[in-house]
């Protein structure tokens, strides 16, 4: 085991283990309280956090906030609209890179996050409380689909480590 990753281990497994409310890596953070979807070969960092009565946020990780500083356009469906999973939620412009960020669970727009699409750096800042939008899940066993923060830990490690991805602009 290389020394970098020993120490990595020694810092992060003891957050875990005393019950932390979120791991760091690198200054990238996973927080306890949501779901997510890790799909690295596609750069795909979502999180999905319940909201009550079937509606779900849906966000970026810190990851990839990190990847797409800065971000300097948001465009997301309108409320009403009706998604299947993987279906286009947003179109996000970043540098010289133009994306969408696909719905992670099927439903409908229920609210559309403004003050991301005005000040969209704001998602590069504080990508856990800057949710982009909201659905209400027509397809509730999807979720079985998405994954707990220790079960994506080890992806998003490796992924930060070997693509040395800088949260430094992520303040959460």
């Amino acid at each position: 085991m290389r020394r970098r990753e020993f120490l990595k281990t020694l810092i992060m497994v003891p957050l875990f283990l005393a019950g932390a409310t979120e791991m760091k890596v690198k200054g990238c953070s996973l927080r306890n309280d949501r779901l997510y979807r890790v799909e690295p070969h596609r750069g795909l960092f979502q999180w999905v956090k319940e909201e009550g009565e079937g509606v779900y946020s849906v966000g970026m990780m810190s990851v990839l906030a990190a990847l797409s500083y800065p971000l300097y356009s948001i465009k997301v469906k309108p409320v009403g609209t009706k998604l299947s999973f993987d279906d286009n939620l947003a179109v996000v412009e970043a540098g010289k890179r133009i994306a969408t960020f696909p719905t992670p669970i099927s439903g409908e727009v229920v609210e559309v996050n403004e003050e991301v699409v005005k000040d969209p750096e704001r998602v590069n800042r504080k990508p856990y409380t800057s949710w982009i939008a909201k659905i209400r899940a027509t397809r509730p066993e999807e979720l079985r689909n998405l994954k707990s923060a220790e079960e994506i830990r080890k992806v998003v490690e490796k992924f930060v480590v070997e693509e040395d991805v800088d949260c430094s602009i992520v303040k959460e």
